[in-house]
């Protein structure tokens, strides 16, 4: 199975225009900011967060869920789309921490496929307030997108990220979901067993 190659991604993203106090990291999971609590984005700038591919396939258990693309050459990573039925989006993995200490990573939508682009706008607004201090951010429907609330007051308050590097929290959340190669189960399985 394939292993997160930032380098990798960098390329792909050109070509496709500490605190001592740390947390469990076992636990950190993919999820939507709508019931984090007030949280930060780690991160210094827009331009340095990870943006990726991503599909949604079925797992053996019948569980449509969320993989990465990455593969190093343009003409491999087109072979994959096909085989994820063309619906590939463009993320951002943001790494989160709520007030409560809780590592979570975020996955918005940065360039719609088509449609609105209400949600990655109001996303990337989210995402620049997020760098810089404490929100709140809700999903308020397809008109509105993320609604996002800053902190109200000036707080010592500081996330407490753990220890672990972002290749190494995709790797453990993305666990056999970054697809690399024509032959990962999952475009097998969505192929109906055809490479």
């Amino acid at each position: 199975m394939g292993k997160f190659n930032r380098d990798i991604q960098k390329k792909t993203q050109i070509e496709s225009v500490a605190d001592n106090d740390f947390n469990d990291t076992q636990g950190i999971e993919i999820r939507s900011p709508s019931r984090m609590h007030w949280f930060q984005i780690k991160g210094e700038k827009f331009e340095d967060l990870i943006q990726v591919e991503t599909c949604r396939l079925f797992d053996p258990d019948g569980e449509e869920i969320e993989y990465v693309i990455q593969a190093s050459e343009p003409s491999l990573r087109y072979k994959i789309h096909e085989k994820a039925d063309n619906d590939v989006s463009t993320k951002l993995i943001l790494r989160c921490c709520n007030w409560f200490g809780t590592e979570f990573l975020w996955l918005p939508t940065i360039k719609p496929k088509g449609g609105s682009k209400v949600g990655a706008q109001s996303a990337k607004a989210a995402i620049l307030k997020g760098l810089n201090g404490w929100i709140k951010c809700k999903w308020a429907g397809n008109n509105v997108g993320w609604a996002t609330k800053i902190y109200p007051t000036e707080t010592d308050k500081t996330p407490q990220w753990s220890t672990m590097e972002d290749e190494e929290v995709i790797d453990q959340v993305f666990d056999e979901r970054i697809i690399d190669s024509l032959d990962h189960e999952a475009l097998i399985r969505n192929a109906g067993g055809k490479i």
